[in-house]
């Protein structure tokens, strides 16, 4: 008995034995061995048929949305295949810049020819710009701009000057208060009209006639006082048509003042308005 017992016992360990040669046998012929590179390690895979994501899961490797796998996911395997998983990370940055302000320069007819006086400090606009990053295995390859936003306009920087203003035909230099006057303007009047009066103040827009406003301009209704007539607004000064508006029609007129409490001042008021010659 003890010895039947032996004989079937050698038969078991022969048997067992001659199963893993035959397996020894058929991993050396028969499995491919693999390469798996990925998070800068090596990790070899003895993988007998498949695609590289049968592969890749042997290893234990997860996957992220945007990682490069080479070769593809769906490549059959085959020996000596070196499998490279590149991880890709992307970053959203934010940047700043600076916009430069513009110079708006106005004549005032108050300072002399030649000399300017700084009505408003300028002040830089401010844009933000948010830039995508991707990296393929922690380093920098694509910079993408996704959006830009103005998170403040720049103030132009505003001027004022003394305009040129050339002599002829005894034409003289407007006086101070931007009353224009003319040396060899005859004193008598041509018309006396009543009017009624308001007052407006920098817009930063040019006059009707093309140029910037200051005090001595008056907006009319061109179809009552034509533009570029010489004026005498009475509690104003001497004045000159130089503007309309979409408020004054008829026997209306906007006189201008520099200073905002000075045009609040004046109010809504009617006054006589001498047309000269």
């Amino acid at each position: 008995m003890y010895k039947l017992w032996q004989d079937k016992a050698c038969r078991l360990l022969l048997g067992v034995l001659f199963t893993g040669i035959v397996f020894i046998v058929y991993c050396l012929c028969c499995a491919n061995y693999l390469l798996v590179v990925v998070d800068r390690r090596e990790i070899p895979v003895i993988h007998f048929q498949g695609t590289v994501a049968d592969a890749l899961e042997k290893a234990q490797v997860t996957l992220r949305r945007a990682d490069i796998v080479d070769p593809p996911l769906r490549t059959v395997v085959r020996d000596d295949l070196c499998i490279r998983v590149t991880r890709v990370d992307t970053e959203e940055v934010t940047n700043q810049e600076y916009i430069q302000y513009g110079i708006l320069k106005k004549p005032d007819y108050n300072l002399q020819t030649g000399e300017q006086k700084l009505i408003k400090q300028g002040r830089c606009g401010l844009s933000r710009q948010y830039i995508q990053i991707t990296y393929q295995d922690g380093r920098e390859v694509r910079r993408e701009k996704l959006r830009s936003e103005v998170v403040r306009k720049p103030e132009p920087q505003i001027i004022a000057y003394g305009p040129q203003v050339t002599v002829s035909r005894g034409t003289s230099r407007p006086a101070a208060g931007g009353a224009i006057r003319n040396a060899n303007m005859p004193k008598k009047e041509k018309e006396i009209i009543t009017v009624v009066s308001t007052a407006y103040t920098h817009t930063g827009n040019r006059t009707a006639t093309g140029t910037y406003p200051s005090e001595g301009v008056v907006a009319v209704d061109p179809r009552v006082i034509p533009l570029g007539t010489k004026l005498y607004v009475e509690n104003y000064g001497y004045a000159i048509a130089s503007d309309t508006g979409g408020d004054i029609k008829g026997n209306r007129i906007d006189v201008f003042f520099n200073n905002y409490n000075k045009a609040i001042n004046w109010g809504r008021r009617t006054v006589k308005v001498h047309i000269l010659e």
